[in-house]
């Protein structure tokens, strides 16, 4: 999948599902569960205990349906492993040039964290095509990306760091070209108490908030 494809069926799902377990089981039975509500780009934390061996397994069973990637990355070492693993996205909370270019030269895409419009602007400047902005609620939420976009409309930004229910609409309504939820989408109660049916439930209802067909 090249960046064009890749832009396309971001624009065409806008939601990744950041999921973060205490156990491999736990992660696939719920990224099966969000998979199976609709939501189709699924980020593998690496705190998630067997993080690679969760990444390769989700490839080679839901390669067909859904985009695999990870996050939480924050070193080349990691990069590397979780592309072999079969990572097709790269999320790191941060900007790393080298970083970024290790996934340009194994063909993942980055998808990079930065917070001011500083920092916005010089991932844009590496032709990285889309920028999370993290933690976005920390700095004023959906007000914040409709300052950020109102006066840099070309740049693509995903949304992360309390997205919810509550705020999806606003967050796209201010020109979020995709978010990034966890916590309150993958719920520790649920996975605590292995609830994977609310958690397919819970992923259609906001494909529907995000206006996913």
């Amino acid at each position: 999948m090249n960046d064009s494809d890749f832009i396309k069926f971001i624009s065409e799902n806008r939601i990744f599902a950041a999921l973060r377990a205490d156990s491999a089981e736990s992660a696939l039975r719920a990224a099966e569960a969000v998979i199976i509500g609709g939501v189709k780009l699924i980020e593998v934390s690496l705190s998630t205990p067997g993080e690679f061996r969760v990444i390769s397994e989700l490839r080679r069973v839901y390669g067909d349906r859904a985009c695999i990637g990870a996050g939480s990355v924050t070193s080349e070492e990691q990069a590397d492993r979780a592309i072999k693993s079969g990572a097709q996205f790269i999320a790191m909370p941060h900007t790393n040039k080298w970083l970024i270019e290790t996934c340009r030269k194994h063909r993942a895409f980055p998808v990079v964290g930065a917070l001011t419009p500083t920092e916005v602007a010089y991932v844009w400047s590496l032709s990285v095509p889309l920028i999370t902005i993290f933690p976005a609620a920390s700095l004023g939420g959906p007000d914040y990306i409709a300052a950020l976009t109102s006066r840099m409309a070309d740049i693509r930004l995903v949304v992360s760091g309390g997205v919810g229910p509550d705020n999806i609409a606003d967050y796209f309504s201010a020109g979020a070209f995709a978010i990034s939820i966890g916590q309150r989408l993958f719920t520790r109660g649920d996975l605590q108490n292995q609830n994977y049916v609310a958690i397919a439930e819970r992923a259609r209802g906001i494909r529907r908030l995000a206006g996913v067909q």
